[in-house]
């Protein structure tokens, strides 16, 4: 049954979330739908939209919401689950609303890239109004000729043995946060935040302001693939482990997969322009709880093998709308963030539909 919320592009995606609100229509719930235009297109013509969700009352004070795709192609799961999830709602209490927003970077999703149209991370361009878009973690320059290759690499070029080495002389914890925290020097590189708001960010938040001015509090689940260990999900917050709020989520069933972005402490790490904290930012008068839900596929090294491989083709490489999605490192990048194995879906819903239940409860009893 799992398998009918899986597709195999953003349009497939597309046209199965508007079947998903159409039924939910069905079912007497309030369903605000809207596209939001990035003035793109898919690799056949088609304009790109943010398909954004509004169930239930407009003056709700309690509300979930769910975003999925900022990374493209790693849309493909949190579009699965955000169906799941939908497909499940029949109703809601008067005072909570649903906010569903599907693939945020559909130009990403759509062209099997991570970055959209101007190779932005759009996980790294929420930047604080008075931080400039500029600099980069001290180490990245390092980095810089390993990750990002000014020609079309082969797949065989020894890339992971020679990020081992890096790793081991120049530590982990200091490799990882300088690939990973966003930079705003090198435009062609991995994890570029851009140098001003892109499209897409910007008419999400202008949404956000005509919806959410009477919120008070907000549950916000944010959908990922490509971190962790396969099948698993850990979740991510921007909390000190002494904060209050981490200490009472600690407490829920979900407890035990919280995790912070300390880079010594797990998994994560620490980034800049983040879409969480910088929306959070914009509207302080909402009580925020909100977390990263990342699904593990590959190993680590693999990842950013794929990341790069796709990365230096886009930039280098030589090819038309017909051809490009076919090449190998386009292939890659996809099994890095959307393996093609049933039992990995079939446990990303599982995994994605009782951490709804939980986070929802959470939302209604405290």
């Amino acid at each position: 049954m799992e398998s009918v919320y899986w597709s195999k592009n953003y349009k497939i995606a597309k046209d199965k979330f508007h079947d998903c609100l159409h039924s939910l229509t069905k079912k007497s719930l309030n369903v605000e739908h809207e596209e939001l235009s990035i003035d793109q297109n898919d690799p056949n013509g088609n304009p790109l939209y943010i398909d954004v969700v509004w169930i239930g009352n407009k003056d709700a004070k309690n509300l979930y919401m769910s975003t999925s795709g900022i990374h493209g192609v790693e849309g493909f799961a949190g579009s699965a689950i955000q169906l799941s999830v939908l497909n499940k709602i029949n109703e809601l209490p008067s005072d909570t609303a649903l906010a569903f927003i599907h693939i945020l970077n559909p130009w990403g999703m759509s062209w099997l890239r991570r970055d959209n149209e101007s190779n932005v991370d759009l996980n790294r361009n929420f930047l604080p109004k008075n931080e400039n878009y500029s600099g980069s973690h001290s180490h990245y320059a390092k980095l810089d000729p390993l990750i990002n290759i000014k020609r079309v690499v082969s797949k065989n070029d020894f890339f992971k043995l020679k990020l081992f080495f890096h790793t081991m002389f120049y530590g982990k914890t200091k490799t990882k946060q300088a690939y990973a925290e966003g930079q705003y020097e090198f435009p062609k590189g991995l994890h570029f935040g851009g140098y001003q708001l892109e499209k897409g960010p910007s008419v999400f938040i202008n949404w956000l302001e005509r919806k959410i001015s009477n919120i008070e509090r907000c549950v916000w689940i944010d959908l990922h693939t490509g971190l962790g260990e396969p099948g698993e999900d850990s979740l991510l917050v921007d909390l000190n482990p002494s904060n209050q709020k981490y200490i009472n989520l600690q407490k829920q069933k979900f407890g035990n997969r919280i995790l912070s972005l300390d880079p010594k402490a797990g998994i994560a790490y620490k980034i800049r322009g983040g879409m969480q904290k910088g929306i959070e930012l914009l509207f302080p008068h909402i009580n925020w709880t909100s977390i990263t839900q990342e699904f593990g596929t590959l190993k680590g090294l693999d990842v950013i093998n794929a990341l790069r491989s796709e990365n230096s083709w886009t930039h280098y490489g030589k090819y038309d709308n017909d051809t490009v999605l076919k090449h190998w490192s386009k292939k890659q990048l996809l099994e890095a963030f959307r393996p093609n194995n049933q039992a990995w879906e079939n446990r990303i819903i599982k995994r994605g539909i009782t951490f709804f239940n939980h986070s929802y409860n959470y939302l209604l009893n405290n």
